[in-house]
């Protein structure tokens, strides 16, 4: 059977998702749009590409499903070590296997950048989450941030690390992107703020 890296496959009339060849990842069809799936360790993510109206088909509904939270101690740790970066952005790799593990590469770093000196760091290349600081600046994800983030995997901000701490974070699949609540990822302790959860709220009461 030919292998195939991306797949175009249209959802189960029961809703369900159809059966997926091996692949890097798969696009679905469903009542309410395009859809991508993809899976790898740790990690599975359906997220919305396209959102239409496509007649005769069942809807489908968004999910990304993480093997465990990283725990609050660790996001504290990078919290405190972006304090002492300050102005600068710092940059923080997070893999998982039995238990959650956070690196600080050796890195380029100023006050509107950051990245690692070795591009081909295995712990970078394999981290399931990926964390930057804004310093100064609110969390949010910059046109470069877009350039650089092209993998498969979680990408979170730090925000205005000085004041009042808050993370956004999103899942990327190869340049496509879903905001979602910080809290699928992280053990959120007190003190820092989420902002897709306070976007949400804000858009509720308009």
């Amino acid at each position: 059977m030919e292998l195939r890296l991306v797949q175009h496959l249209v959802v189960n009339m029961d809703g369900s998702l159809p059966e997926i060849p091996p692949c890097l990842y798969a696009y679905i069809l469903a009542g309410n749009g395009v859809f991508l799936n993809a899976k790898r360790a740790g990690l599975e993510v359906l997220i919305p590409v396209t959102v239409t109206r496509i007649a005769g088909l069942p809807p489908l509904h968004p999910h990304v499903n993480l093997s465990q939270r990283i725990p609050k101690c660790l996001l504290l740790h990078a919290l405190k070590l972006s304090l002492n970066q300050l102005p600068n952005e710092i940059l923080f790799w997070f893999n998982s296997k039995d238990y959650w593990t956070m690196q600080v590469p050796e890195q380029f770093t100023c006050p509107s950048g950051v990245f690692p000196l070795e591009s081909l760091d295995e712990m970078g290349t394999s981290a399931l989450v990926d964390l930057h600081s804004h310093g100064l600046l609110p969390p949010f994800f910059s046109r470069v941030d877009n350039q650089d983030e092209k993998g498969f995997r979680i990408y979170a901000v730090l925000g205005e690390i000085d004041k009042a701490p808050s993370i956004r974070v999103r899942v990327g699949v190869y340049s496509h992107y879903f905001n979602i609540p910080a809290s699928t990822v992280f053990e959120l302790p007190d003190g820092i703020k989420d902002i897709h959860e306070q976007e949400e709220i804000e858009y509720e009461t308009q």
